[in-house]
């Protein structure tokens, strides 16, 4: 891969305004407060765009895109300048590293799906398209503690393999995507299915779609998320 062009400035621009809607966006959603972190590869290079450093840059909601640092695969600050990488930077980048149809990871601390994840309970593919990102085990990496070294990092993305989604015991959720709006949008959906699974699980026993049919739900999820993206941003004007 080649390194950032004069020429493609203009796209990391607007790869750093995604980047920073995707957090305004969990954010309002109440999946992120001033933790959690979207960061997104810059296309035909080394370098990945990540918000920076939670305890620095405050309420999600007020994210902007010069609040976005550049770091390279190994997690190392490229630009930026008065900006701090994310603890966590490893935890994104040792997953690009191995996953090339990733280009967006997200991380949150999302309450409901973090609860079942320590409960050990699936999250059940519930309802419509959203049901897709649950239309698979979510695998789980058992730790708790933050992940920051390339070791950690490393079993995270091993732990993941080729899904779309992951646990961290006792610690909050990771998604991917081939896009930032992919992977924002997975982490909500995730959030969605595990809620109402949460809600059957109080009154009976879940049962959630066939397998056959949440497995027919993956192919409208892959789908260009234009619309869908829209739609969340619209919630940031009200």
């Amino acid at each position: 891969m080649s390194e950032i062009s004069v020429e493609s400035q203009v796209d990391v621009q607007a790869l750093k305004e995604k980047v920073a809607n995707g957090c305004r966006i969990l954010a309002k959603l109440g999946l992120s407060d001033y933790l959690g972190h979207v960061s997104a590869r810059i296309p035909g290079t080394n370098h990945v765009l990540i918000k920076a450093r939670g305890l620095d840059m405050g309420n999600l909601l007020d994210m902007t895109p010069d609040k976005v640092v550049t770091v390279d695969l190994e997690g190392k600050q490229v630009d930026g300048e008065g900006l701090v990488p994310p603890d966590e930077v490893v935890l994104h980048t040792e997953i690009f590293k191995v996953r090339p149809d990733v280009m967006s990871v997200v991380h949150t601390h999302q309450q409901f799906s973090t609860v079942l994840g320590d409960l050990g309970i699936r999250i059940l593919p519930m309802q419509g398209v959203m049901a897709a990102i649950a239309a698979k085990d979510i695998p789980v990496y058992e730790s708790s503690l933050k992940v920051v070294t390339h070791e950690q990092g490393a079993d995270v993305a091993q732990t993941l393999g080729d899904k779309w989604a992951i646990h961290l015991r006792n610690h909050g959720v990771c998604t991917a995507g081939d896009s930032v709006e992919q992977a924002v949008v997975f982490a909500i959906w995730l959030e969605e299915q595990a809620k109402l699974t949460w809600m059957a699980s109080a009154v009976g026993t879940p049962r959630g779609m066939r397998q056959d049919e949440a497995e027919l739900q993956i192919k409208d999820a892959l789908g260009p998320m234009t619309k869908r993206w829209k739609y969340y941003l619209s919630l940031l004007d009200s």
